[in-house]
């Protein structure tokens, strides 16, 4: 009753906490925040007319926008809604919806499921997470500043640097397993090296750098970073999944032989390998769904829309899933060498 008690106290806290900060939060923004107290749309025209009173300034203010029917770009805004706005001249442009509070309810939420599921390994893949990002974040500025650093090249130190950070906070760094980061480098890069020698080979025929148009550095040098990356989660996954049930097997019989030890592994990738080459080919497909049917209302081709936008999310899918299949043999690798070493120290 007491855990009951405790777990809803902490989701009101989350949800009442959120709404606070939505409501109060303007005074932190340096930029005009105003609060819709009227909006008229011109179904004819596409505009609409909004009237509202700023919350960080004194004065109130009145803007004529566009809006468009999917609303993805500029939306119809609704009376109580919090406008981040732009002053440019004597015109008012809104820069974006305020959603600061909504924003939070939905981390908070994020951080409570995993930490009242996972315990102290949530807290240990949170706190993997934030550095991981944080590490992301300084190489990509170390980008920025030094142009004559290669981003694919920082990416694959960031790369090695993340696996290590992922296992040892998940693990702890006194329990780094080697098998495990072993299995998910070696599996990475060989995937990331499949991917480039073919794109390179066929010329990128067929894909379509488009959808990165808004991006200011070279389209393929950018993509190449996110593929790498991309290739991470899911090479550790298998790679923790497959070790993690052999040392079970072995832990349970130290009598059986290797040979058997290396079958249950490829058994165990058999159901493993195909459920999660889908999982990544979900997550990567959903991404591109959003501008999929943007394009569609507005009247492309369904051919046309595919190849524009599902050409790098598919060989995404592609490198993922040679990733993880090329995870099992480094795996099962690294299992049986570790196996191996093990018993002449025995001997």
């Amino acid at each position: 009753m007491k855990k009951i008690l405790t777990y809803s106290f902490a989701l009101l806290a989350i949800l009442l906490l959120g709404l606070l900060i939505q409501a109060k939060s303007s005074a932190l923004y340096s930029e005009p925040v105003m609060r819709v107290e009227k909006a008229e749309a011109d179904a004819a025209t596409q505009t609409q007319k909004v009237t509202g009173e700023l919350l960080n300034q004194s004065g109130s203010v009145t803007l004529e926008t566009t809006y468009y029917e999917n609303e993805s770009v500029s939306p119809l805004y609704r009376t109580g809604d919090q406008l981040i706005l732009q002053k440019m001249g004597n015109t008012w442009r809104v820069q974006a919806l305020k959603r600061d509070g909504y924003v939070f309810i939905l981390l908070g939420l994020f951080i409570f499921v995993m930490l009242s599921i996972s315990g102290k390994k949530g807290l240990r893949a949170l706190l993997g997470l934030v550095l991981n990002s944080t590490l992301l974040l300084l190489f990509l500025w170390i980008n920025q500043q030094n142009g004559r650093l290669s981003l694919l090249f920082l990416m694959s130190i960031y790369t090695i640097i993340a696996v290590f950070l992922a296992m040892g906070t998940s693990y702890g760094f006194k329990k780094l397993d080697i098998r495990k980061v072993f299995g998910t480098l070696v599996s990475v890069f060989l995937a990331f090296t499949v991917c480039v020698v073919a794109m390179n080979f066929l010329k990128d025929e067929g894909l379509r750098y488009e959808e990165m148009q808004f991006i200011t550095r070279p389209y393929r040098s950018v993509f190449l970073a996110g593929l790498l990356i991309g290739a991470i989660g899911a090479s550790m996954d298998n790679v923790v999944t497959i070790i993690s049930a052999l040392d079970e097997i072995r832990a349970q019989n130290q009598q059986l032989p290797l040979k058997k030890l290396i079958q249950s592994g490829r058994e165990i990738a058999q159901d493993t390998a195909s459920s999660m080459i889908n999982v990544l080919m979900f997550a990567y497909l959903s991404g591109a769904i959003p501008s999929f049917v943007f394009y569609m209302a507005n009247g492309w081709i369904f051919s046309e829309v595919i190849g524009m936008h599902l050409s790098l999310e598919i060989l995404r899918t592609l490198c993922g899933g040679f990733a993880i299949v090329l995870s099992v043999p480094a795996a099962l690798f690294a299992f049986s060498m570790a196996e191996k070493m093990g018993r002449r120290r025995l001997r």
